[in-house]
């Protein structure tokens, strides 16, 4: 009779941090892109914030170390054995805390395959539209999920295992990860690459597509096919912000990201985003990053790393 053997939980998270540093240890800092198109490693040493980003639909696992992530409103703390995962893209700020040169922030994160995921979708567990779940999510994870994930790396670094077992792996990995609490956010990544595409994220692409444009509610409620107040309440259910917060979001996160390389007046990248003043600009910024632009800009000059240009694994 086969008989299925797991290593024993402490033993299995344990041995990770070991083999994901073997992995990156080409990088002393960093994201890895391993020989698995969908699976990233990424490295750490310095803790502090990263630059805020739109962060893709993702799966994280973290091996060593502790993230903090604020998604509108809402803060979300998770550390070694925790999974992250979400599946719209979202405005984030990320700190990395507690790590260094001898203990480094590691995590190994996975772009889910909306064709992989609905293939394992059963009809019966086509995802509910009525209840609008939370978009994002973070959960601990149990033995069976750790155990793919310590095969997968395993033979990440063994191109021969790798290009037949790799894919079966993934696949064993969004199973399990379906058939868990975060189910319900990756059948919504599911239901984005079929014909019943998913709602808030048609309302997103267009926010994102026109972000530096007057945008009309109504025009977000059509792409999402639903009533204004209907979809005011599923926008802010699953992303934790209202669209307005969403647009202005994005506008400050790509303003940041500017502000390293712009010498120009204030003013002008204000505009450039499509505020119709720099004072509501300043505003707004001042009170996301605590702070004016201009001595925002001054700040971050003196203390850029190349580590804080965005990783959000």
């Amino acid at each position: 009779m086969y008989v299925l053997t797991i290593m024993p939980l402490p033993q299995m998270i344990s041995a990770m941090p070991t083999l994901v540093a073997r992995l990156a240890s080409h990088h002393p800092e960093g994201e890895t892109q391993t020989g698995l198109r969908s699976v990233h490693i990424l490295k750490v040493v310095t803790p502090g914030e990263l630059a805020p980003e739109i962060q893709k639909p993702v799966v994280s696992l973290i091996l060593q170390g502790e993230k903090r992530l604020l998604i509108g409103s809402e803060v979300l703390r998770y550390r070694r054995g925790d999974t992250y995962v979400s599946a719209v893209d979202l405005p984030t700020r990320i700190d990395i805390m507690g790590c260094s040169r001898k203990n480094p922030y590691l995590a190994v994160s996975l772009r889910p395959d909306p064709a992989m995921l609905a293939d394992l979708l059963k009809p019966s567990e086509a995802p509910v539209t009525a209840r609008a779940p939370r978009a994002f999510a973070v959960h601990t994870a149990d033995e069976n999920l750790l155990d793919a994930y310590r095969r997968l790396l395993h033979i990440i670094d063994r191109p021969g295992d790798l290009d037949v077992l790799g894919p079966l792996i993934e696949r064993e990995i969004l199973f399990r990860l379906l058939q868990g609490p975060q189910g319900p956010v990756l059948r919504k990544i599911a239901v984005g690459n079929g014909q019943h595409d998913d709602s808030i994220a048609r309302a997103i692409r267009l926010i994102r597509k026109r972000y530096t444009e007057p945008i009309r509610a109504e025009d977000l409620a059509d792409a999402a096919r639903m009533s204004l107040p209907t979809f005011y309440r599923h926008f802010k259910a699953e992303t934790g912000m209202s669209p307005l917060q969403y647009r202005t979001r994005l506008r400050l996160y790509e303003a940041r990201s500017r502000l390293l390389l712009s010498k120009g007046p204030i003013a002008d990248l204000a505009f450039s985003l499509g505020y119709e003043n720099a004072s509501q600009f300043s505003r707004e910024y001042a009170r996301e990053f605590g702070g004016p632009p201009a001595k925002d800009r001054e700040r971050l000059r003196m203390t850029a790393a190349p580590h804080k240009r965005g990783w959000a694994r």
